[in-house]
């Protein structure tokens, strides 16, 4: 990841003192407007299913319940944090293999279970036909990189399980 790295994540979690923590914030806020000017000057060339990623769900803090691959697609199942915990299918058309390092982030700071934590997107005209790279890391540790040229979402309520709020859908 170019604007989101394993080490400000982690400065970020440094409780040692106020002048710790608000230095990793200034340096992390630094880093949300330089990936905000890079998103804006990709933003007329992606199309609207990547957009409707970027801007149409809250990714941060959604479980990741599922991820695999079939054939060209790689697809990642998450419910979403914020109520109603929506589940989330997102399914990448691979242009390359996709790849996971599975200790981006130091073991002191991985959950055992992966909830995502940050992303980016990068638009990739180098090389052959132009496509996307989107990098996700993930609270166990994991850093997903998937390139691919287009992208599918499905979302849809919880039955069961019910939502984290305990909220289930009723039958009539």
């Amino acid at each position: 990841m170019k604007y989101f790295t394993a080490d400000r994540y982690v400065a970020l979690q440094d409780f040692s003192g106020d002048a710790a923590m608000d230095a990793a914030d200034a340096v992390w806020d630094e880093a949300v407007d330089r990936y905000e000017a890079h998103l804006q000057t990709i933003r007329p060339k992606l199309p609207s299913a990547i957009l409707q990623l970027l801007g149409g769900y809250y990714l941060h803090d959604a479980s990741a319940l599922s991820m695999g691959r079939e054939g060209n697609a790689f697809v990642v199942v998450l419910q979403l944090d914020p109520p109603p915990n929506d589940l989330l299918t997102i399914a990448y058309e691979l242009t390359s293999e996709p790849t996971i390092d599975r200790s981006a982030l130091p073991a002191s700071h991985c959950s055992p279970t992966p909830v995502w934590l940050y992303d980016e997107l990068e638009l990739v005209e180098e090389g052959g036909p132009a496509h996307y790279l989107h990098s996700i890391q993930f609270s166990n540790g994991w850093e997903v990189r998937l390139p691919f040229s287009a992208v599918r979402m499905t979302a849809a309520q919880p039955v069961f399980p019910a939502g984290r709020a305990g909220r289930a859908a009723r039958s009539a």
